[in-house]
């Protein structure tokens, strides 16, 4: 194996490695949208799986400016947070702040996100383990392809369907007691964000390993534009009238004077060795 091959195929494994890590980091953390109520003097970030809630920083001494509090989290999919937002969303006419709730709950775009990524992150590992067995077996280097890029799909609609659901204006603007906040767009989608432009670079290598690949195996002429019209030694086989006698005939009919002698005409073309 080239170094050329080596080179391009342990890039895109590193590529895939730091794509995977990044979109895992990026799933993980809760600061998909953030928004700062100043009313209820607090930080709101909301997550794909789970939110949480961090308390107003305040001054801890002279110098030494805030001090970040710890953040309180819950699962969207905890069935007693479930309960404790229905009850609050019932008073919602005498509580203000009950329309916050609603970013609280786990909706259908929220599952279609963390679907995607399943898909992609599994497709990278079977990617991953395929792209190892490649050196000693080549056909490995196309389940290596194909399986990189269903994942770099699966993980740009991860970032497509975030992206356009978080910009809708029921899910952009926060409803407090007397105000309207924005969120906006948290690092944790940029982090992701990264991994995905990772896992697009391992798929362009990985392109260009499978190419390295097949050109220096025994295939390598498939590439040549003429080699369908020259590599293949062929037969053509015709029947042809002669007059010459001394040809052998292989069928003669006679029909008063005339005879006429059909005889096979076995033309070769040149075979060229692959």
């Amino acid at each position: 194996m080239t170094f050329m091959k080596k080179a391009l195929l342990a890039l895109s494994i590193v590529l895939i490695l730091v794509g995977m890590g990044l979109t895992f980091g990026g799933v993980f953390s809760p600061a998909w949208q953030v928004v700062d109520i100043r009313e209820f003097r607090a930080e709101h970030q909301h997550g794909l799986w789970w939110d949480c809630i961090r308390a107003e920083k305040h001054v801890v001494a002279v110098g030494d400016f805030y001090d970040e509090t710890p953040l309180h989290c819950m699962y969207k999919f905890d069935n007693s947070a479930e309960q404790v937002i229905e009850n609050t969303l019932q008073h919602i006419d005498e509580d203000g702040a009950a329309g916050e709730s609603e970013h609280h709950r786990f909706w259908g775009w929220h599952k279609a996100v963390l679907t995607f990524f399943v898909l992609s992150f599994c497709l990278a590992f079977t990617a991953l383990c395929t792209g190892c067995c490649a050196p000693c077996f080549t056909p490995c280097t196309f389940v290596y392809t194909i399986g990189l890029f269903l994942s770099m799909v699966c993980s740009v609609l991860v970032d497509g369907i975030f992206f356009f659901s978080a910009n809708r204006v029921d899910i952009r603007f926060v409803q407090g007691m007397v105000g309207t906040y924005e969120q906006r767009i948290g690092y944790a989608f940029y982090l992701h964000l990264l991994g995905t432009g990772a896992l697009v670079g391992a798929f362009v290598c990985a392109l260009l390993t499978t190419y390295k690949f097949f050109q220096s195996s025994g295939n390598r002429k498939l590439f040549e534009p003429d080699y369908s019209h020259r590599a293949v030694p062929h037969t053509v086989l015709g029947w042809q009238s002669r007059d010459n006698k001394n040809d052998i005939p292989l069928k003669s009919t006679t029909s008063g004077t005339t005879t006429k002698r059909e005889h096979l005409i076995h033309t070769f073309t040149s075979p060229t060795s692959v």
